[in-house]
């Protein structure tokens, strides 16, 4: 469900919410501390509870339009629970605020109009971008990377992005790494005298670690977390450099629910303090390089 992520880069948010939402358990099935019943007995917690009492005790409902694995999806052992990024930081902003929440599942194409008109009150994680913003608010606390892949060794020696002047990368078609990224360090390195990168346009993942298995490319560039799961999944393989994308991460509020937005802000402050969200990050695999000072935008 990476590219029902992405998708929403370009499209527009449009249509109504099926009906019947259906709801899933919220439990807790990571093993990271602090946990979730940790925060509820923090001090810090406990302030802000007094701060917002509209929130104690409230069940906060979280619209889903599908599943990501890694940042949702039902667990394998028991499908009734959601696991994942999204779930681990929602079971403890929850009990940080003294809330509660549930999970309702929609289509993916409407789940901002959903929040925005109070259906529900809260989203998973989203990309950041201009075209949201105009519907809906965010509360952000992860940068988009792009990891790499390489044959094992790294017998090119590719460490950073400035290293692939003259290089071979497999690039998706239609992806940014195809049309943004990959061209512009390609740019840069004629600028500087040196040879240009070379992309090797693929159809998809598997085509793109065949490539560089069988020497056709020298690097593959696509999302942190998948990167550091191939490489974990083939021992020829391993993960390179990462490199930060211009897009940033976050949960999607409605613009005019000041109080929700302010509160979990600030839940998102203790939670990066104590040291959780980047455990999460390197636990359900996206990476604790991704996670940024929390932000509010919208």
């Amino acid at each position: 469900m990476k590219f029902a992520r992405i998708a929403l880069l370009i499209s527009g948010i449009t249509g109504t919410l099926l009906a019947g939402l259906s709801s899933a358990h919220a439990a807790s099935t990571d093993p990271i501390t602090p946990t979730a019943s940790d925060f509820a007995a923090m001090a810090q917690c406990k302030a802000l509870q007094t701060k917002y009492p509209s929130l104690k005790g409230k069940d906060l409902v979280v619209g889903l339009g599908g599943y990501t694995k890694g940042f949702e999806a039902p667990s394998e052992k028991d499908p009734s629970i959601i696991e994942g990024l999204d779930p681990s930081l929602f079971e403890r902003i929850s009990s940080c605020l003294g809330a509660k929440h549930s999970y309702q599942t929609g289509s993916f194409n409407v789940l901002l109009t959903s929040i925005s008109s109070g259906r529900a009150d809260i989203g998973p994680m989203l990309y950041v971008t201009d075209e949201r913003l105009k519907q809906i608010a965010f509360v952000a606390s992860m940068q988009v990377q792009d990891g790499s892949i390489l044959a094992k060794g790294n017998p090119k020696k590719i460490i950073t992005v400035d290293d692939l002047c003259g290089k071979t990368v497999a690039a998706a078609a239609g992806s940014y790494e195809a049309n943004k990224l990959v061209p512009e360090q390609s740019a840069k390195c004629t600028a500087a005298g040196k040879p240009e990168v070379s992309m090797l346009m693929v159809q998809n993942t598997d085509n793109s670690i065949q490539a560089v298995k069988s020497g056709r490319a020298d690097i593959y560039l696509t999302e942190a977390g998948s990167a550091i799961a191939i490489a974990k999944a083939d021992k020829t393989l391993e993960s390179g450099f990462t490199v930060d994308l211009p897009i940033m991460v976050g949960f999607p509020i409605a613009k005019d629910n000041t109080t929700l937005r302010s509160a979990v802000m600030d839940a998102m402050k203790v939670i990066q303090e104590s040291g959780a969200q980047k455990k999460l990050l390197d636990y359900w695999g996206q990476g604790s390089a991704a996670e940024r000072p929390v932000v509010a935008r919208g």
